[in-house]
């Protein structure tokens, strides 16, 4: 698959013993071989071109002031308009964070959210210059996209797992 935006699940100990580097290279990454494997066994999950509008989705429409709503996409920080992540570093969540997280997207009604965001989305959508113009298909792939990454947050929770944020370089 070719994504952009990548999330992979490590164990919990690991947020707190690996290096920023060492969590960077943890971290599949575009045309990575080792993506296709992780997915299969669940441990990552990529998507192209929906994690600026998962994000809008989740935390711009002041329904959800829950701090966990800037959890699944971005770890927690800001997007960069560069696509640059502050210092460098690879954003990870600890166990409790990715419970957090997990626990929002439970309990969030991904397609309303999308629904009620329309406007924010296609605007956005425009000024990040995507080839289409937003439509129902493409809201219909951020909510895919959506319960994807719920799905992906509820494994790890129950796991314990931290997780780590990649966006392509």
């Amino acid at each position: 698959m070719r994504a952009d935006h990548f999330w992979h699940r490590l164990p919990g100990r690991a947020a707190g013993t690996c290096s920023p580097e060492q969590l960077g290279e943890l971290v599949p990454r575009d045309r990575d071989v080792r993506y296709d494997r992780l997915a299969a066994a669940g441990l990552a999950l990529g998507v192209r071109r929906t994690a600026v509008l998962m994000e809008l989705a989740l935390t711009e429409n002041g329904l959800h002031p829950d701090p966990a709503a800037r959890l699944p996409v971005y770890g927690g920080g800001r997007h960069q308009p560069d696509g640059a992540l502050p210092d460098g570093a690879v954003p990870v969540l600890r166990p409790e964070q990715v419970a957090a997280a997990s626990a929002f997207l439970r309990d969030s009604a991904l397609g309303e959210l999308v629904r009620q965001q329309n406007s924010v989305l296609a605007r956005t959508a425009v000024h990040l210059g995507y080839p289409t113009p937003w439509s129902e298909a493409w809201a219909t792939l951020v909510v895919h996209d959506l319960r994807e990454l719920r799905d992906f947050f509820a494994r790890a929770a129950a796991a314990g797992d931290a997780v780590a944020v990649r966006e392509a370089e």
